[in-house]
């Protein structure tokens, strides 16, 4: 029996284990961990500093977008986001109660809720999801209907998006550290990655902020909750995954090369 190899066919001689074979082809090195440790601190310490100004220019867009749309909107008002990093600025669009909204936002409703029964009927894929976002405008239909003078200030609106929105912009950079700078062979590339997903972030929220606020402005609150969950955090996260599955697949063809035995051999 061999001395070096000990019970379990573990060497007796190795101090460490192998790495797993799901990175053991990427680039890891220390120079390569701190660098983008330094760049992702380098881009938060830049959003913190100049989170006015950002805010700023996505208020100004976001006015561009609503007169592109043709949603009214009566000024912009100073709101308070975070201690040291505010202020921004909320909207003056007009989001009417329950019982202002016209006849039209209701039956859209209905609708929405028909089509989603019979996706859930017909594709059993999205038929959870489908289940929920019924359960959630059943709740909105059931709630405006208690409280049909409740409404919501759009000011109020833009003050919780931008809170929200400026959390996922500071907590970006060592996300994207993650997905996009340790898998890349070429930090160049993965650098050019980080930058692209947080421009993409700023430029995607102010969109989804003006598509919100024109809902609002002609539903009310009926969609309120299936906005929030489809087009908040949410939307967020996908957008950063889809970039991820673009970044690893790019990067598995210079690591492994094509793999010519996924295709078919005729």
């Amino acid at each position: 029996m061999n001395p070096a190899v000990s019970t379990g066919g573990r060497s007796a001689q190795r101090t460490s284990i192998y790495l797993h074979r799901s990175v053991r082809a990427l680039p890891l090195t220390r120079t390569r961990l701190w660098t983008a440790l330094a760049l992702a601190l380098t881009i938060f310490l830049l959003i913190a500093a100049y989170a006015v100004p950002i805010m700023q220019a996505h208020s100004d867009l976001a006015n561009v977008f609503l007169r592109w749309a043709d949603i009214p909107n009566d000024g912009w008002r100073q709101v308070a986001i975070f201690p040291g990093l505010e202020p921004g600025s909320g909207p003056l669009v007009p989001i009417p109660t329950f019982s202002q909204v016209s006849e039209g936002a209701r039956f859209a409703l209905i609708l929405g809720i028909v089509a989603l029964l019979i996706i859930a009927r017909r594709f059993s894929l999205f038929r959870n999801l489908a289940n929920f976002l019924i359960v959630l405008l059943f709740a909105s239909a059931i709630v405006n209907v208690f409280f049909d003078s409740f409404q919501l200030q759009s000011m109020v609106f833009g003050q919780i998006w931008l809170r929200q929105e400026l959390l996922v912009w500071l907590l970006m950079p060592f996300v994207s550290l993650l997905l996009f700078m340790l898998p890349q062979p070429n930090i160049a590339v993965g650098i050019s990655w980080m930058l692209l997903a947080q421009v993409y972030g700023f430029l995607f929220s102010v969109l989804r902020f003006v598509f919100c606020l024109g809902v609002l402005h002609y539903t009310g609150l009926l969609f309120m909750p299936l906005l929030w969950f489809a087009f908040g955090t949410l939307s967020d996260l996908l957008f950063l995954l889809f970039f991820y599955s673009i970044s690893v697949y790019r990067a598995s063809g210079h690591l492994w090369g094509v793999r010519s035995t996924w295709q078919s051999q005729l």
